[in-house]
């Protein structure tokens, strides 16, 4: 029988009322599907706005983010954006800090050391943490106090709490009270007024600021237009506060307690004559007349030409854009428009718009991003002709859409207007996307950019050394993207044991794979009571809901650094979810500290340990080689695998097998068929040692791909292999590094060549020059004693050795840059 996915019509939603919501529609009950229509939710930071990026809305300020390097793993993306290369810095947690807290110590000294390292004093430090002091209940504020103490500079905590999201306090309100916190009471000017809400201004056109000028408002105030920290410090002047987003009114409240400056809400609505009527009260309450007649006017003639030519179309309204999907889902329904289809996720508040819709829409369907029965939504398949947001467009692509969610804000009658402008365009395939925060991975970095230095760090600042802070590179990718790599598009359920934020990291920065095809990738979803009392069973009740909604042959819990925290009992998982499920149930104990090979290590084990069948060996042999390490991470192609087999067949093998990248769970099952194995990267070793234990299969140590790598590094950089050389170093992963290490002997013979790495040195595979770096100061040291003529590493290492005056040669490692 066909699966499809949940949907519920607008007539019998409202007539459920907004206390009985499916739970089909409610996140907390049922693992959240990782699809890029969520890739929002999973990582708010991936697209527009997250706790991080919001944090660093006060003028001139810095982050330093303490965490697991999976919490900052996205971040590689906003460090080496402009504008954000000089404001992200890291001190990343180890299992022992996840176990003891012992990091809390090491907060003040990194923040006096970023401050000393940077030409110019920040503003404000802001120090954002993670789940996992979250779950230590860690005093921040009292750390705070005491790195200011210490930096001599307001510190400030940023919580990145994805496990408190549906709580009182989520963590997107939770930053809007941080970042107004250095208020302090002034006298009050009454012609300034500040906008609240959002982390980006309004539309230069939008009306509100003429209405508020033509009413005796002189100073109007955004966060994100103070040109400098004093600016931002006289936002406390202001007579009153007007607010935008619902997410500020905590922070509202405590500007009126502490600075006496009250609130007044607007809301951001589509509906034409809502806004007249919003406006009209905002008159009222503040005693004065406004008039929006010209705005009216020109908002509804927009709408008119707009309906007039396109009265038949069938719009599809996504979540991922800057409106209430319901809420914009009834304007265009009165506006005379077909709405079909609405992805959202309703909640108490959205009741009023849903029960309007289903008197005019009552078909109107209903989805949710995040069901599991989402992977089995049609694309293309409705008869959508126009989509609205970025979601929206992953469902329908062949449609014309309009993605909504710019970072200048749309607000009033100006919003409403640019809206059917665009709409018109699109529907006339002319829609402008380059202002919109585009729809896909978030690499829009380019090359030079990644590879310059943080422009306020000093380059020959002296550095203390504090083991896990990082001034120049971002994290790289942590274990459970190493784990979920491997499982990745073997048909089964894998489930990232996290609130959210892991999943987002692995799906929309490590897995390259994930937007163009789909695999069924899930969040369990865990909020804090989850945490706390270890709700075990009900992880094991939304797996077994996600498996009757889905065919799998078998099911991979992942950890991350919350089960690594509260002590999850792997082991006993795996027995109860077999018993429920009745088809094997896979655990990997990846806890978030460690590094991508080593979860890939931990995987391919598994994989190997569970579903390699002995009955298939010895077998009739075909001369079936199979390759253990080829998964993105460790190759940096997404083509790997294919020419892989191509060049491993031109050399007389019958079958390539590339295990955990190919997408044959048979490989893996008839793993002890294959007459030899091939081991491309280091975390594939230890699994080629038990496949020789088990079944008696050699394997060789190599990367056949070097040559073209090569070939293709010294061509983007435009240069040749020198033989003049004589001191070489090599950063890679070791197979990698290895190989052209014995490639390059064989052309520039007398050149003293190193290989390091920041991931596993195997001991049988390393020469006694090779280094294991772990801290960002011994790279830097390495480079300054040892005179190396050429250096052969990621982009990315650039920015942390500005001054090395040999050649830098491109060696693209996705793990450490996220770069194909």
């Amino acid at each position: 029988m066909k699966k499809t996915p949940y949907s519920i019509t607008a007539q019998v939603l409202a007539d459920a009322g907004r206390t009985h919501i499916p739970p089909e529609l409610v996140a907390s009950t049922h693992l959240i599907y990782s699809s890029p229509a969520t890739l929002a939710f999973n990582s708010p930071g991936a697209q527009g706005f997250g706790v991080k990026r919001a944090g660093l809305s006060i003028p001139g300020s810095v982050m330093l983010l303490v965490a697991p390097g999976c919490c900052g793993r996205n971040t590689t993306v906003l460090s080496q954006l402009g504008g954000y290369s000089d404001k992200f810095f890291y001190l990343l947690m180890n299992d022992n800090d996840i176990v003891t807290g012992k990091h809390l110590n090491t907060i003040p000294q990194a923040v006096n050391e970023i401050c000393q390292a940077l030409s110019r004093k920040p503003s404000a430090v802001m120090i954002c943490i993670t789940c996992v002091d979250a779950l230590l209940g860690t005093d921040m504020a009292r750390v705070c106090r005491k790195a200011s103490a210490l930096a001599g500079l307001p510190v400030l905590p940023c919580y990145m709490y994805a496990l408190t999201r549906e709580g009182r306090n989520p963590p997107m309100s939770a930053v809007r009270q941080s970042i107004y916190s250095l208020l302090e009471p002034q006298s009050k000017h009454a012609d300034m007024v500040n906008i609240l809400g959002y982390f980006a201004p309004l539309n230069d056109a939008c009306e509100l600021y003429a209405l508020l000028r033509h009413i005796g408002i002189r100073q109007i105030n955004e966060i994100s237009r103070c040109r400098d920290f004093s600016a931002y410090m006289r936002m406390s002047q202001a007579n009153f506060n007007l607010i935008l987003n619902p997410e500020v009114r905590l922070a509202a409240d405590e500007m009126e307690k502490k600075l006496h400056i009250s609130a007044i809400e607007l809301t951001r609505m589509y509906q034409i004559d809502k806004i007249h009527k919003q406006y009209q009260i905002l008159a009222q309450t503040l005693d004065t007349k406004i008039d929006d007649t010209l705005y009216y006017e020109e908002a509804r003639a927009a709408i008119e030409a707009f309906v007039k030519l396109h009265n038949n179309i069938v719009i599809a309204v996504g979540s991922v854009l800057n409106a209430n999907s319901f809420e914009l889902a009834l304007a265009l329904t009165r506006y005379g428009l077909t709405v079909a289809e609405i992805y959202s996720e309703p909640g108490e508040e959205d009741f009023f718009y849903i029960k309007k819709l289903a008197q005019l829409s009552p078909e109107t369907k209903i989805y949710t991003n995040m069901s599991p029965s989402m992977l089995h939504y049609e694309r293309n398949a409705a008869n959508i002709t126009l989509t609205i947001g970025t979601d929206a467009e992953y469902y329908h692509p062949a449609c014309a859409n309009v993605p909504w969610n710019q970072e200048s804000q749309p607000f009033g009658y100006q919003g409403l207007k640019q809206l059917f402008t665009e709409l018109r365009q699109a529907a006339a395939k002319k829609i402008n996307k380059k202002n919109q925060v585009s729809y896909g991975r978030p690499t829009a970095f380019t090359r030079q950019a990644a590879a310059n230095p943080c422009l306020y760090l000093k380059k020959t600042a002296t550095r203390e050394k504090i083991n896990g802070l990082r001034l120049y590179l971002s994290p790289f990718a942590p274990d459970q993207s190493g784990a979920s790599a491997v499982f990745y598009g073997l048909g089964g359920i894998v489930v990232i044991c996290d609130a959210g934020g892991c999943a987002g990291n692995i799906c929309g920065f490590d897995e390259p794979r994930w937007f163009t095809n789909k695999t069924a990738i899930f969040s369990a979803g865990l909020r804090d009571m989850d945490a706390i009392l270890g709700r075990d069973d009900k992880l094991i009740t939304k797996l077994c809901n996600a498996k009757s909604q889905i065919e799998a042959k078998f099911a991979v819990i992942l950890g991350t650094p919350v089960p690594a925290v509260i002590g999850t009992d792997y082991k006993a998982i795996k027995r109860m979810a077999e018993h429920r499920l009745q088809i094997p149930v896979l655990t990997v104990d990846t806890n978030g500290t460690a590094l991508y090979d080593t979860g890939e290590e931990k995987a391919y084990l598994e994989l190997f340990t569970s579903l390699a069948q002995d009955s298939l060996h010895p077998g009739n042999k075909e001369h079936i080689l199979g390759v253990i390490g080829a998964t993105p991470l460790d190759t940096s192609s997404l083509d790997a695998p294919a020419r892989l087999q191509k060049l491993l067949k031109e050399q007389g093998w019958t079958q390539v097998c590339c295990y955990g990248a190919d997408g044959s769970l048979d490989a893996i099952r008839n793993a002890g068929m294959a007459d030899k194995n091939l081991v491309i990267a280091p975390a594939g070793l230890k699994a080629a040692h038990y496949l020789k234990q088990r079944f008696g299969t050699p394997f060789e140590v190599y990367y056949p791909l070097v040559q073209e790598d090569l070939q293709a590094s010294l061509a983007a950089a435009r240069t040749s292999l020198n033989p003049h050389w004589k001191k070489i170093l090599i950063i890679h992963q070791q197979v990698m590094a290895n190989t052209l290490r014995n490639q390059l002997r064989r052309k520039i013979s007398a050149a003293n060549i190193t290989t390091a790495s920041w991931f596993m040195l195997k001991n049988e595979l390393k020469e006694p020059q090779d280094i294991a770096l772990t801290e960002e100061y011994q790279l830097q040291e390495l480079v300054e004693n040892e005179g190396y003529d050429c250096i052969l590493a990621d982009h990315l290492f650039q920015r942390a050795i500005p001054t090395f005056p040999g050649n830098f040669i491109d060696l693209p490692h996705f793990a450490v840059s996220g770069k194909i």
